[in-house]
């Protein structure tokens, strides 16, 4: 969190694909934690973190993964309908499907 304080989501993006594909030759799986976003935002989640990342972040890792082109697998895990009420589990699950579709969605690819 401190460097995307300091670098800015996007930035703290492109480095991270940098580093793990220089030659963005190779196929991406990603395994994204929803407890990695604040808990006030999800809630329904066994290890709840203050202070994660925003919705709007979160959406913007999906975004510029998914302009790679390279996405070949993808998990969202840690999201527990068990924990909390109605209203949190429906708000938890309601922000996995945004983070899903944003992986899913090439911006322009049908274009």
């Amino acid at each position: 969190m401190s460097d995307i304080d300091r670098l800015g989501i996007n930035e703290v993006v492109r480095k991270a694909l940098e580093a793990i594909n220089p030659r963005k030759d190779r196929s991406l799986h990603v395994s994204f934690d929803i407890d990695a976003l604040d808990k006030l935002l999800v809630p329904s989640t066994g290890t709840p973190v203050i202070g994660g990342l925003t919705v709007r972040e979160a959406l913007c890792i999906a975004e510029e993964v998914a302009k790679t082109g390279l996405l070949k697998g993808l998990d969202l895990v840690e999201v527990n309908p068990l924990l909390g009420t109605k209203d949190e589990v429906e708000q938890t699950v309601a922000i996995a499907i945004q983070v899903i579709l944003a992986f899913l969605v090439r911006k322009g690819w049908d274009q």
